[in-house]
């Protein structure tokens, strides 16, 4: 059975990405559950994924000689720098449960493959110590915790492979029902299952949701008004070929 997999990062399209695969995949399905995502759980993933018909996983980059031959694999991707200033406040409000556990652990993070800034203090969660930051400095603390998502995405490369079909955010919004009927016909998916796709698309896009809780600011290249030189040079000096390569400077 050919495997589908699409990989993402956290405040890049996973939530809305999941509604679309979910409905299309679950809702509409006559043969049971076809489609999980796993979050960041690598392992599950790699043990579970031949379960279903469609997966999906963050902040990973794949080893895909572990798969068989019949692989199709989307992608999406985002300018780090906005990935950034979206998740600083995101995780500001603490918008999620292990965004308020005291002294994490790699385990507790193992969810969203997060690393523990350096200077987090002994009882502090993730939103304390965002919130006890200037905005300059808890950036700088978003970019750290980001540290192994922009390790995947300098992992993946950009070496052409014909089962992988890279996205970028700044291209998708805006075009969201041509980008997952694209996305579905490269699944190889029936022509209604195409069709349906499109309407999915436009009916989780951001821009039909009311009063939306998980989403902040939905327009691309937030990062010009937030960096400062300061977090810029940060940003460069550890993660600034990734710009490079994904032709984001």
């Amino acid at each position: 059975m050919r495997a589908l997999i699409h990989c993402s990062y956290h405040k890049c399209l996973t939530v809305y990405y999941g509604k679309v695969a979910a409905a299309l995949f679950n809702k509409f399905s006559v043969s049971g559950i076809k489609y999980k995502h796993f979050n960041s759980r690598i392992d599950e993933f790699l043990a579970e994924y031949s379960n279903y018909k469609l997966t999906s996983v963050n902040n990973r980059s794949l080893d895909l000689s572990r798969f068989g031959p019949d692989l199709r694999v989307t992608r999406f991707i985002r300018d780090p720098r906005d990935l950034v200033v979206s998740g600083y406040f995101y995780h500001k409000r603490g918008a999620e449960r292990w965004c308020h556990l005291p002294n994490p652990s790699a385990q507790d993070w193992y969810v969203i493959n997060g690393s523990a800034p350096a200077c987090l203090g002994e009882g502090e969660t993730f939103t304390s110590y965002l919130n006890r930051l200037d905005e300059e400095d808890g950036l700088i603390a978003e970019i750290d915790f980001r540290s192994a998502h922009f390790d995947s995405m300098r992992n993946w490369g950009r070496a052409p492979d014909s089962r992988i079909k890279l996205f970028k955010y700044e291209e998708i919004m805006g075009n969201e029902p041509d980008v997952f009927s694209e996305m579905t016909a490269f699944y190889g998916l029936s022509y209604p299952q195409v069709l349906l796709s499109k309407f999915l698309a436009i009916r989780y896009s951001a821009g039909r949701i009311k009063n939306p809780t998980h989403i902040r600011n939905v327009s691309p290249h937030q990062w010009k008004r937030h960096f400062t030189k300061k977090v810029g040079d940060y940003f460069e000096a550890r993660h600034g070929d990734i710009l490079e390569l994904y032709g984001y400077q």
